[in-house]
């Protein structure tokens, strides 16, 4: 995902006026998909499906693993999550640290995940595929951004309209409490549950004394670099890249030689980590974000 255009957080804008009948069209096609689709009932296996409206950077992958991590504990789980070329980082990171499924469908994984005796399937995204039926829904949002300017794509951010919040079970704000945020949300979905969450640094960064060069090509860049910052990391230089980045050799080698000029040590993302080439990963630290979810318990308790 390309930089977000700046007017998609602001309200009552120029350029979003003029981009609504492009809205329409999009929301028009939303409504023609969602009635030809002919959503099948699973009964054999528990479906959770972890997605956001805002399009890019809510923190939806970081939450699966979570999930993920907690379930198997207990739980035969896996996670699905759509192939996509242009989104290999994740692929690459979710393979890493789960049981992962990487089907051309979602239909074909949820089938394949029944075939092999899963009681739980975790999807990364997917609301917005409704040939299929969810247990569990759960809404990502981030804090700083919240819904943007309320308008779809591309008047503004939203993949769908805010009334789609009726779809959902639970809803995680990353970052700090926002009451109207939060009213907001009850508007649509008076029952919905509403859970917090923040990233830390989980390793031991945290007790380093270098000076760092940090680069990331995700949906939110600033925010990883704010995580860094507010646990302590010295960070003296970033630089961002877009969402999914593929890392060549040379993008690698140009940061190698800026941070060896400037005396820097590069840290960057798990998920850019996996999408460097394996030659390059020991010029590189990998900062591991861990997701802490206030309440954490009682969040879970509402998935099993």
């Amino acid at each position: 995902m390309k930089s977000k255009p700046f007017f998609w957080n602001k309200k009552n804008n120029f350029f979003s006026f003029i981009l609504l009948p492009f809205a329409l069209v999009y929301l028009l096609v939303i409504r023609i998909n969602k009635a030809l689709a002919s959503s099948i009932n699973f009964k054999n296996i528990k479906i959770i499906c972890v997605g956001n409206i805002y399009l890019g950077g809510t923190g939806k992958t970081p939450l699966v693993k979570k999930i993920y991590d907690e379930i198997k504990k207990d739980k035969k789980c896996c996670v699905l999550k759509k192939y996509n070329k242009n989104q290999m980082d994740e692929i690459n990171f979710l393979n890493y640290y789960t049981d992962l499924l990487i089907p051309k469908s979602r239909l074909e994984g949820l089938k394949i995940a029944i075939n092999k005796g899963y009681e739980f399937v975790i999807l990364d995204d997917g609301m917005q595929d409704h040939s299929f039926k969810k247990n569990i829904s759960i809404l990502c949002i981030k804090s700083k951004d919240g819904f943007g300017n309320e308008y779809i794509l591309p008047a503004g951010p939203l993949r769908e309209r805010l009334d789609s919040i009726k779809n959902y079970n639970l809803a995680l704000i990353n970052g700090n409490v926002r009451e109207d945020l939060e009213g907001l949300i009850k508007k649509y979905n008076p029952n919905i549950k509403i859970f917090y969450s923040k990233y830390t640094v989980s390793n031991q960064l945290k007790n380093s004394n270098k000076n760092y060069f940090a680069f990331s090509g995700i949906g939110d860049n600033e925010s990883f670099f704010e995580t860094l910052i507010e646990n302590g990391i010295k960070v003296y230089q970033t630089k961002e890249f877009e969402d999914h980045h593929n890392f060549s050799d040379d993008d690698i080698l140009n940061l190698i030689n800026l941070s060896e000029k400037k005396n820097l040590c590069l840290i960057t993302t798990e998920k850019n980590y996996f999408n460097i080439n394996k030659k390059y990963q020991n010029k590189v630290e990998c900062a591991k974000i861990d997701l802490e979810i206030k309440e954490l318990n009682k969040f879970i308790n509402e998935i099993n």
